[in-house]
């Protein structure tokens, strides 16, 4: 008798294994159905995680009516269940960095949080420059400053000018041999704005922005 109830005891816990196992497979891969194309688009300042993004983005259009600079464009049909959320394409039009943020203000389902962002240091910042929409990257096969025939072509330092936070979120560092100098991105403090990629001169553009998704 024992044995029979041990037995269907067995049965059954093994068969909520398997349930919960297939329960969390599916669950990944609807995660990943969903994040996957939209994990690819840079958000507006303040946006959640992809996944609650998505969730909490009624796609009302506010925050790409309240941009000043209209940084903020619709997603098209190519992003599968992002199509019609807001994203930023820098090489047209980059985030300014307003001091109110107004794309997050005017976000009525909390899609948009105001942000804020430790540093190493210890000690927290809030506003314009605790943004996280992505972290830049130099391609140096399209930097100009690795240009090795035109000369006056290496004193290229246009993403240094024309970001917010010049020689804290980016900077020219010297190469080994002290002749050049080439831009290095500094992730701590670097918001992803895109200001960089807009000003570029080379295309396409040398330095590229990681959607904040990917970062981790």
């Amino acid at each position: 008798m024992h044995r029979h109830l041990d037995e269907k005891q067995g049965r059954s816990d093994f068969f909520s294994s398997v349930k919960a196992l297939a329960f969390g497979f599916l669950a990944e891969r609807l995660e990943g159905l969903t994040t996957g194309l939209g994990a690819h688009l840079i958000r507006p300042p303040g946006a959640l995680d992809e996944l609650s993004f998505l969730s909490a983005c009624t796609r009302c259009d506010k925050c790409i009516e309240a941009c000043p600079q209209d940084a903020l464009i619709k997603a098209d049909a190519k992003t599968g269940l992002a199509v019609g959320t807001p994203h930023i394409d820098p090489r047209r039009t980059p985030c300014f960095l307003c001091t109110e943020l107004p794309c997050i203000t005017a976000c009525p389902e909390g899609a948009l949080v105001w942000p804020t962002r430790p540093t190493d240091g210890g000690f927290n910042r809030s506003g314009p420059e605790a943004v996280l929409i992505g972290t830049a990257e130099v391609a140096p096969d399209r930097c100009l400053t690795y240009e090795r025939e035109d000369r006056a072509a290496r004193s290229c330092q246009v993403c240094v000018d024309r970001c917010p936070y010049p020689n804290l979120a980016i900077k020219m560092e010297f190469n080994v041999e002290h002749t050049f100098a080439h831009p290095e991105v500094v992730s701590e403090f670097c918001t992803g704005c895109g200001l960089c990629v807009f000003g570029c001169p080379t295309d396409p553009a040398a330095i590229r922005i990681i959607p904040a998704q990917q970062l981790n």
